[in-house]
């Protein structure tokens, strides 16, 4: 079974592992200069994209993904059930079908899905599935020269109250920007979950693991972070113009420092 599949509680799952305001308020300012004629798309079922781009007045909005129960399931998360055009399939062959064609591309946390190998095609196919002038909006965790250690993660929410806000932080800061990272570059949540009930002993961070596990991130679930941004940013959207980069600096964030968010136009 995929990892998106698995994903069972996205009701759960809170800022920044989905949309902020300040997130949705930057892309609504975005969407004001853009013709609400013109298509736009949305790389997979992120509900509160859908929502804002059609309380924004686009009438043309695409959903790329891959899996209907994923995709059925955000839906029931959304404010409205207006029609959208919905495109089934892996983004690397999905992607390849649609030519100079959406004003506006919108990406929440996207490349952790795709392997290492796959992303510069990956950015390719959105350059390439852009009209002129159109707008990629994307938000990448990304990593730096160090990751957080382990033992300071058990110490810090060996002192945390066991409530939704700090669980999504602990998976988050455990699974997303550990040093357990450092296996093998790639977040394995059923290593990663077998390495912690391995080494912890305290009852309170089992417990903020039990309720990850159940409610935020479960087992068998693969994602591609780990790799530092300095070998990864010359794969990113060489095709496209950065128009602004903002770094989180927000340090109650648990990504504090890793997460940047693009805005990249197609100037041809």
């Amino acid at each position: 079974m995929d990892t998106w599949e698995l994903i069972q509680n996205w009701n759960y799952v809170l800022p920044p592992s989905r949309p902020s305001v300040e997130q949705l308020k930057n892309i609504l300012a975005i969407g004001k200069s853009l013709d609400h004629n013109a298509p736009v798309a949305i790389l997979g079922s992120t509900p509160e994209f859908r929502d804002l781009l059609f309380e924004a007045g686009f009438r043309s909005i695409f959903v790329f993904d891959k899996f209907d129960n994923f995709y059925d399931a955000m839906s029931k998360l959304r404010i409205y059930d207006n029609e959208e055009l919905v495109v089934k399939g892996d983004w690397l062959e999905s992607l390849s079908g649609f030519k100079n064609y959406f004003s506006l591309i919108l990406s929440d946390l996207t490349s952790g899905n795709l392997s290492y190998d796959s992303r510069a095609a990956f950015y390719s196919f959105i350059a390439d599935a852009l009209a002129p002038n159109g707008i990629f909006y994307d938000k990448v965790l990304t990593h730096n020269e160090h990751n957080i250690r382990f033992q300071d993660l058990v110490s810090k929410y060996s002192q945390l109250p066991l409530n939704l806000l700090f669980i999504n932080y602990y998976s988050s800061e455990m699974l997303f920007c550990s040093d357990l990272l450092d296996i093998n570059q790639t977040v394995d949540t059923s290593l990663f979950y077998s390495i912690i009930y391995e080494r912890v002993t305290n009852r309170r961070v089992l417990s903020f693991t039990d309720q990850a596990k159940l409610k935020i991130t479960p087992e068998n679930c693969i994602w591609y972070y780990g790799r530092k941004w300095a070998d990864l940013k010359k794969e990113y959207c060489p095709k496209l113009e950065l128009l602004s980069e903002y770094i989180e600096d927000n340090n109650s964030n648990p990504y504090y420092g890793r997460l940047r968010f693009f805005t990249m136009q197609k100037k041809y």
